[in-house]
């Protein structure tokens, strides 16, 4: 019987710190002109995320959300500036600083920031020069100088000091986003260390040193060519362009234009910096293991941030579109049609109706768009988007042609569904399902730290207060169906931004590139302010071990074996059927499951169509999802408890004997094989079918798909019987909610229990030499990957294996990020770790990844491929990433949700039991000489390396001196010709 003890309450939040005996009427003054908000000490009665918010005396607010499950605290700093922000003559700016934001201060980041100083202002006066400067040999000269400069900071910086000591201190997912109102940093930091979490933030937002500011302008360049790559977001820019022509929210791109990017604004940073990165224009966002009791603290941290009065930024031009408005562009891939209306801010009293209009539309499972176009598959993909910014908003919808299907019908079906929500058919019932999954999100959300910040993040940018936030399920309940067909005619008229996606070569337009020195990264650097940091003594909790019979219960079915795990927070539940059997063995079980999805199913004497069965899951609350792969296949289902019995009878009546006619079969095979020739000439696509190939050759999970000829010859009782040989086969099942083991056991049983082999272990291709696999495409960055294989490893080998990754490139500190990124600027993204496989048996291997411009993918794999085969280890490299994989190991928490999944991995791998304690106590013990050792044999290994990019950039003669290049095609990639 599992037992566990719910979480203790939350405590009451502590008196706010006692004001100040004088107020400064200046600083009064500025405060209550900065649109602050409300203070709420204390938690409302019925907030399930017991939000309190205050204020330091400087006027930065503090939000709380305390949830004692982690000895951790998710914590974000807002401030409400983005790129709507940026000067309209230097887009791109706001995020640029956000980079520029990781460098460091006077303290952190180098050995001598006084005798830096100079050299980080030479930096800023040629920047300033440059800026006046049209003429290209003297801004080359200029761009030299500023190289030279650059080598001068270099000598006494130290390269991601603050990733590194952040990591040494245990925090976790270290990162930052732009976006149109705000910019955001966030991480994950254990409780231990919130206090000087806060110390160091404090700092190097109010005071940052903008060193290394040059190179770090080629990650910015790799990050807008992703932007150039992606299709998707090419239509975002020109459909909100299209939308806001007059305003920053469509002229001032996050990302920012190319044109502005070639000239990057130093001083107009420096000056964004000072003017926004205000305590009175920003807030701290914490939930977890924190209360109010954290108040002096943070007080303390940032008393010496001065409050300044805020700017308005620049008004922008809010008249929207007037017609139809047409956009077209070019791209690999599918061809579509993205509808765009212009709606209303945050705060306006129809938003409510917005939102719930834009759920009742585009929800996956019940909503009008997969009723109408989904499910009968007159599209074979179509999606309901929007957002609602602080002077503005938008909702848009998508449809994808299938081959054949011209944008023109698109367009009609597209307008069809809003024309029903006009006409009033969305019923009662659909507004209830709706409010139904929204009490289901915000059960979801008492579960994750980033759930509840992400709550408070909306309430604070969008000036809202907690009160009313915390409203919004109420404000949801109160609409009627005429509510959301009233904002369907007011918003959803004759004023439309259409942009066309047509099939085409796009040409990005190319960045000159500067000429960077390389930076020298010394390992052995630390600043004095981070060794003592380090040096500072502190409790760490004690570190958790699962425990079965208290934690989870593991017991045996008729259908196979049951891990279960209480939810003792609320009602849902959470069901993972988990059958070792995919396409590899069974290559129509991937169509048979897409079909599926498109049928009906028998309900007792009533007949249920896709669109009925779909409506019924719908209002029950109960989301199912069938992901099928080469070697495994598993269903999802989640939802609300009351209802699992009844979600899982159509679940077994759907398995057993899906309705369908010949007819939805053929429009199934059309759509999906559109989809194929769309996945063939997708960038994205391309480059994971690459991968496989390279690094299995013919055991590619790709390869396991049927082919055209396959699905086109495949009948319906052959796909039925597919679909009823997987309901009986024998499956694992993982079970998190609130019901005891034994009484979810009496509810979980299904199917026959058929037992199953296991799958094959995962097997590298072999090769004797360096092989490339080259695939040529028109990008702007090509997509590097690369596998040294090794045979199976023992299961006591992970530890190190771990240890290593975290070495290699567990983060921004890690060696591989350290030498392209950081010192030379040769790619955007480089990682490398050891993967020793999911299960016993699997072949091992040490991984890298690059995206880079194409022209430097020769450079960027060469000094990848040194820096791999590099055995020698840095002590102190070795000795940091020790240090910060303990202190993850000490307050690291699965959650309960997690917990069935954790363990069943545990037992893929040989792991009766919960293995952390043992595996830490390796990490803390294990010698330099026998990590470069065990290092050593993954680095003799002869590299397998899949490139996608464009051969006219490309340096194919620089591949080939690093190994024997295969130019392969798409066709090799894919089965569907076969």
């Amino acid at each position: 019987m599992l037992e566990q003890t719910p979480p203790a309450p939350a405590p009451v939040p502590a008196p706010e710190p006692a004001p100040a005996p004088a107020v400064d009427p200046e600083r009064a003054a500025i405060l209550a002109a900065s649109a602050l908000p409300e203070l709420l000490p204390v938690a409302l009665p019925d907030d399930p995320l017991g939000v309190t918010v205050h204020r330091l005396s400087n006027g930065l607010t503090v939000y709380v959300s305390t949830d004692r499950a982690a000895p951790r605290v998710t914590a974000w700093i807002a401030f409400r500036a983005g790129s709507r922000h940026d000067p309209p003559h230097s887009t791109g700016l706001a995020h640029y600083l956000e980079h520029m934001m990781f460098k460091g201060t006077a303290r952190l980041g180098t050995l001598d920031g006084a005798a830096e100083a100079p050299h980080v202002a030479a930096v800023a006066e040629l920047y300033d020069r440059l800026a006046a400067t049209a003429d290209p040999s003297g801004r080359a000269a200029i761009l030299a100088d500023i190289d030279r400069a650059t080598q001068a900071c270099a000598a006494l910086a130290i390269p991601n000091e603050v990733d590194r000591l952040y990591a040494q201190l245990g925090v976790t997912d270290l990162n930052a986003f732009t976006s149109d109102d705000m910019t955001v940093y966030s991480a994950d930091v254990p409780s231990s260390r919130l206090a000087t979490w806060a110390e160091i933030e404090a700092e190097r937002l109010r005071q940052p040193v903008f060193r290394l500011f040059y190179p770090e302008l080629e990650a910015v360049y790799e990050e807008k060519n992703m932007s150039l790559d992606a299709p998707d977001d090419r239509v975002d820019e020109a459909m909100r362009l299209a939308l806001f022509p007059g305003h920053p929210y469509g002229t001032q791109p996050t990302i920012g234009s190319a044109e502005h990017l070639k000239t990057p604004a130093y001083g107009e940073m420096v000056a964004y910096h000072r003017r926004n990165y205000l305590p009175n224009n920003a807030a701290i966002l914490l939930a977890g293991d924190v209360d109010a009791t954290v108040l002096p603290a943070l007080e303390r941290a940032f008393a010496d941030w001065q409050p300044a009065p805020l700017a308005a930024p620049a008004p922008g031009e809010l008249a929207g579109p007037r017609g139809r408005v047409v956009r077209e562009l070019v791209a690999d891939g599918e061809q579509s049609v993205t509808l765009a209306f212009r709606t209303v801010p945050i705060g306006h009293p129809d938003e409510p109706a917005l939102r719930a209009l834009e759920r009742v539309l585009g929800d996956e499972v019940g909503g009008l768009v997969a009723a109408r176009l989904l499910l009968p598959q007159r599209l074979p993909e179509a999606e309901v988007f929007g957002a609602l910014m602080n002077e503005g908003g938008y909702l848009a919808l998508t449809g994808v042609a299938r081959d054949g299907q011209s944008l023109a019908e698109v367009e009609r079906l597209l307008r069809e569904v809003l024309g029903a929500a006009k006409d009033g058919a969305i019923g009662q019932d659909d507004l209830d399902a709706a409010v139904l999954h929204a009490t289901i999100d915000e059960q979801n959300d008492l579960e994750n730290g980033e759930r509840r910040v992400e709550q408070m993040l909306e309430a604070y940018t969008s000036g809202r207060p907690w009160p009313e936030h915390a409203r919004r399920l109420a404000a949801l309940r109160a609409l009627t169906p005429d509510d959301l067909a009233r904002v369907a005619r007011t918003y959803l008229g004759d004023d439309v931004v259409v942009v066309l996606r047509r099939r085409g070569r796009f040409a990005p337009p190319e960045i000159e590139k500067p000429r960077i020195t390389p930076v020298a990264i010394d390992p052995t650097r630390q600043s004095d302010y981070a060794r003592d940091v380090l040096a500072r003594p502190v409790d760490e909790p004690p570190a958790e071990h699962l425990r079965p019979g208290h934690d989870y219960v593991r017991s045996d079915m008729s259908c196979g074996p049951l891990i279960a795990a209480r939810n003792h927070r609320s009602e849902l539940f959470n069901l993972v059927l988990r059958y070792d059997v995919g396409t590899r063995r069974r290559p129509l079980l991937g169509h048979a499951a897409d079909l599926l999805t498109r049928s009906g199913a028998r309900d007792g004497d009533t007949t249920l169509s896709a669109a009925a069965l779909q409506r019924r899951l719908y209002a029950l609350g109960t989301e199912i999802d069938v992901d099928v792969d080469a070697d495994r296949t598993e269903i999802t289902v989640s939802g609300i408890d009351r209802n699992m019995d009844a979600s899982l009878a159509l679940l077994d009546a759907w398995l057993a004997g899906p309705v369908f006619t010949d007819a939805v079969l053929s429009s199934l095979v059309a759509n999906t094989l559109s989809g194929r020739r769309d996945e063939e000439d997708d960038p994205d696509d391309l480059a994971a079918a690459l991968r496989d190939y390279a690094a299995f050759g013919d055991a590619s999970p790709v390869l396991t798909r049927p082919s055209d000829k396959q699905l086109r010859r495949a009948k319906g009782p052959e796909l039925l019987a597919e679909l009823r040989a997987l309901r009986d086969a024998a499956h694992a099942t993982l079970y998190f909610g609130p019901r005891t083991d034994e009484a979810a056991a009496a509810a979980l049983v299904l199917g026959a229990g058929t037992p199953v082999e296991p799958p094959p272990p995962l097997r590298y291709r072999s090769v004797a030499a360096p092989t490339i696999f080259f695939l040529h495409k028109d990008v702007a960055q090509a997509r590097i990957d690369i596998v040294l294989p090794r045979p199976p490893q023992p299961a006591g080998e992970r530890p190190r294996a771990e240890l290593l990754g975290h070495v290699l490139g567990g983060d921004m500190s890690g060696m591989a990020f350290q030498e392209i990124r950081e010192a030379r600027g040769l790619a955007y993204h480089a990682g490398a770790h050891l993967d020793l496989g999911d299960r016993v048996g699997d072949d091992a291997a040490l991984l890298g990844s690059l995206g880079t411009q194409c022209d430097k993918a020769g450079g960027a794999l060469g000094l990848m491929l040194d820096l791999l085969r590099r055995t020698e280890l840095a002590p102190d490299r070795v000795a940091a990433a020790r240090l910060g994989l303990l202190r993850e190991y000490a307050s690291e928490r699965i959650t309960p949700r997690s917990r069935p999944g954790w363990v069943q991995s545990w037992l893929d791998l040989g792991h009766p039991g919960d293995p952390r304690l043992g595996a830490a106590q390796t990490i803390r013990t294990v010698e330099l000489a026998a990590l470069q050792s065990y290092l050593a044999e993954f680095a003799a290994s002869a590299p397998i390396v899949s490139i996608l990019g464009d051969r006219r950039r490309v340096d194919l003669d620089r591949l080939r001196a690093l190994g024997e290049v295969h130019i392969v095609t798409p066709a090799a990639l894919f089965p569907y010709a076969r």
